[in-house]
């Protein structure tokens, strides 16, 4: 049913919980809205939840009534490596295996302690290609996937918060990202670490972790404000080494950089640039319970990175979810359509065993219903019979006229008085066999000729004719065999 209503148009709500070092962040976007819309909003910091992170997260998502299915988990930059590097191939599937071989020199860990992603960024020499490669260590993954998990909480994707500050830029500053031939900065700045992220040709193209966040910057605002500055230079440095040609025109402070006195103007008088800020909400919609405005805690975190994912999760390339995580999707995925194959099995059964019962008890209906209509006409029925009955016995009388007693009666009739018969036998195949004696055999010929212009005989033959003599007295024995005909016959000839 989920499924159909997805295809029919209703999009699932995405939900997406970054758990840091210091904060708890939980965002829904509900894209099912007019437009899009911010729905529900969560957060806490780690050292005032006083029970286990699983229990947070379980109480947080049952008191703002959010879905606990497809989640998705953000891992924050500073806790993964990011590497650029550059291939000289444009095949996929060259890429793909050339990245694997790679990913063991750009970590101290061995394979089965990291989990890796990679996006193409397309910058390179003609014939070469660009990635974006993200290592994370498996058990930073796994203690977030595990503790959401613990919660009841079902885990869609793990990605990094870089993709989802690009994305959120994307959407919030769209125009901004379209400057000709040059690069632009943006720096996304939270707690306790700060995004440096370079946009070249609208694509995602270079990241670099900074160890300096709101906590530093509002505490100690000289000391940091001087140490953020030379980590911002050297990190465009970095940038150039690796892209001499690509000029950096601007640079954009987002998150909770608004919050951090005027470190704007402190970084474009330091490196001659034009320096921007940015509010985190331009341009996306934001439901007026969403619980966003209502917190001071807001100055201290960016919540960029889980908008940009919640607003464009399928724009998600850097997926750090775990093999053993992906096996168990794909197991729950078939777990489920088998229980969805055995829910329809079940159901066809049902519907074809009531179309059943539908169909006897619709018969036995009809055969009650014939029933009554007999007892009904019964009497009726009896007396038609009755007549039947008396008709075919008037019809048997008028046929008579092919039975025994009329083929006697014609004999009788026929027959002179000086021959009598011994015996007469009329047989079913219209045979009539007539035995008798005559004084003379002259009047066994004449009985003959006479029986022979009757319409009822017809082949009329003498089978033997004898003398005998009795007493002093002759006579003939005879017997005669003919055949008598049908009624339709006799009428025919009568009428002739």
């Amino acid at each position: 049913m989920a499924q159909l209503l997805l295809k029919s148009g209703f999009k699932r709500p995405t939900v997406v919980v970054e758990i840091g070092n210091d904060w708890l962040k939980i965002l829904e976007y509900n894209p099912s809205i007019k437009g899009g819309c911010v729905t529900r909003t969560s957060l806490v910091k780690l050292v005032q939840i006083k029970e286990p992170v699983t229990e947070a997260l379980s109480k947080a998502f049952k008191n703002l009534k959010l879905s606990k299915q497809g989640v998705i988990v953000c891992i924050p930059r500073h806790l993964v490596t990011i590497r650029i590097l550059e291939f000289p191939s444009t095949d996929p599937k060259e890429i793909d295996n050339m990245v694997t071989l790679q990913v063991g020199k750009q970590t101290p860990y061995s394979r089965e302690e990291i989990i890796f992603a990679y996006r193409l960024i397309h910058m390179g020499r003609q014939g070469y290609t660009k990635v974006m490669l993200v290592i994370a260590r498996r058990s930073i993954v796994n203690a977030r996937v595990e503790a959401l998990q613990k919660a009841g909480i079902e885990v869609d994707r793990v990605t990094v918060s870089s993709e989802g500050v690009f994305n959120w830029f994307s959407i919030a500053y769209e125009s901004k990202m379209k400057m000709e031939g040059d690069g632009i900065v943006l720096i996304d700045i939270d707690s306790n670490y700060s995004d440096f992220i370079i946009i070249y040709k609208e694509q995602f193209s270079y990241t670099r972790n900074i160890l300096i966040g709101t906590n530093h910057l509002l505490e100690e605002k000289e000391k940091w404000s001087e140490k953020f500055i030379e980590e911002v230079n050297h990190s465009i440095e970095l940038f150039h080494n690796e892209e001499k040609d690509v000029k950096i025109s601007q640079i954009f402070l987002s998150g909770a950089a608004k919050h951090v006195g005027d470190l704007q103007r402190i970084i474009g008088h330091a490196l001659e640039l034009p320096v921007g800020g940015v509010e985190p909400f331009n341009n996306i919609k934001i439901r007026s319970d969403a619980n966003i405005f209502n917190q001071e805690d807001y100055i201290y975190v960016s919540p960029s990175p889980v908008l940009g994912m919640a607003i464009k999760n399928k724009e998600i390339f850097l997926d750090l979810t775990s093999s053993e995580l992906r096996i168990q999707k794909e197991m729950e995925e078939k777990r489920k359509q088998i229980m969805l194959m055995g829910v329809l099995a079940a159901a066809i059964v049902m519907v074809g065993s009531l179309i059943l019962l539908i169909t006897i008890y619709t018969k036995n209906a009809y055969l009650s219903e014939l029933k009554k209509q007999i007892t009904k006409i019964a009497k009726e029925a009896n007396y038609v019979e009755n007549m039947r009955k008396h008709i075919s016995l008037v019809e048997e009388r008028l046929s008579a006229q092919r039975r025994s007693i009329n083929v006697l009666h014609e004999i009788a009739k026929l027959t002179p008085r000086d021959i009598y018969f011994t015996n007469i036998n009329i047989e079913e195949r219209n045979q009539t066999t007539l035995q008798g004696r005559a004084d003379v055999m002259s009047n066994v010929f004449s009985f003959v000729t006479t029986l022979e212009g009757s319409p009822y005989f017809e082949n009329v033959k003498t089978t033997y004719t004898t003398t005998k003599k009795e007493k002093g007295e002759e006579y003939t024995r005879f017997e005669i065999i003919c055949m008598y005909e049908e009624e339709g016959e006799i009428e025919e000839t009568g009428s002739l």
